[in-house]
C-alpha cells in the first residue's frame, strides 16, 4: 500500500471535511473522488466508505433504529452539543413547547409519554426549562417523537447517525441521515 506525503495546509482542508471519530484520511478522500467523479459524469467502479453510502430516510417509513448511534443533529440549523436520541428529544420539546406555548398542545403535537411539573421516577427527566417530566425513550420512539414535532412544527430538522456493528441492528455499520426542511406552519395557541 502506498504511503501519501501531504501538506499541512492539505491535511487541514481534509480535516474540515471529516466527521470528528469517525472519519479517516482515506475515508475523507473516497468522499471527494466519490463528489468529483459524480460532478464529471464518470461511475465509480467502488462503494462508498463501509460498503455504501449513507441513507437518505424517508420520514413516512422511518426504518428500525435499535443500535444505533447519534452523530449529529441540529434543529432549525442550530447544531446539538453531543447528542444521543433522548437529548435531542428533549431539545424538541423544549422549542416545541416555546412555540405552542401550552402543555396539552405539546402533547397533541409530540407521542411521548409526559406530565406536567416534576416526575423522575418511573423513567422520567424532568425539564426545568419548561416544567415537563418526559419518560426515556428507545432510539425507535424519541426518533419517531422528534419527527413527528418537527413535522406539526414546520422545524427543519436534520438526524445523522450510524447503525452500530451488532447482530440485531437493521444495517450494522451504514449511515443514515434524516432530514426535514422547514415550512410554514402557524400552531394554535
Amino acid at each position: 500500500m502506498p504511503d501519501i506525503v501531504l501538506s499541512r495546509s492539505a491535511f487541514e482542508r481534509l480535516q474540515s471535511h471529516a466527521q470528528p471519530l469517525i472519519d479517516t484520511p482515506e475515508s475523507v478522500i473516497l468522499r471527494a473522488l466519490d463528489a468529483l467523479e459524480q460532478q464529471t459524469g464518470r461511475a465509480t467502479p467502488h462503494a462508498s466508505v463501509g460498503g455504501s453510502p449513507e441513507r437518505e430516510i424517508d420520514t413516512r417509513a422511518l426504518p428500525r433504529l435499535t443500535h444505533t448511534k447519534l452523530l449529529d443533529a441540529t434543529i432549525d440549523g442550530e447544531p446539538l452539543t453531543k447528542p444521543n436520541w433522548n437529548s435531542l428529544l428533549d431539545e424538541m420539546l423544549r422549542r416545541a413547547m416555546q412555540r405552542v406555548g401550552s402543555f396539552d398542545e405539546l402533547q397533541r403535537i409530540c407521542p411521548v409519554n409526559m406530565v406536567k411539573g416534576r416526575k423522575e421516577d418511573e423513567g422520567y427527566g424532568h425539564l426545568p426549562e419548561i416544567d415537563v417530566s418526559v419518560q426515556g425513550q428507545d432510539a425507535n420512539g424519541a426518533c419517531r417523537a422528534v419527527v413527528t414535532a418537527a413535522q406539526a412544527l414546520g422545524t427543519s430538522l436534520e438526524i445523522g447517525f450510524m447503525w452500530r456493528h451488532k447482530e440485531n441492528a437493521a444495517h450494522p455499520g451504514e449511515l443514515g441521515r434524516i432530514r426535514i426542511s422547514p415550512r410554514a406552519q402557524s400552531t394554535r395557541k
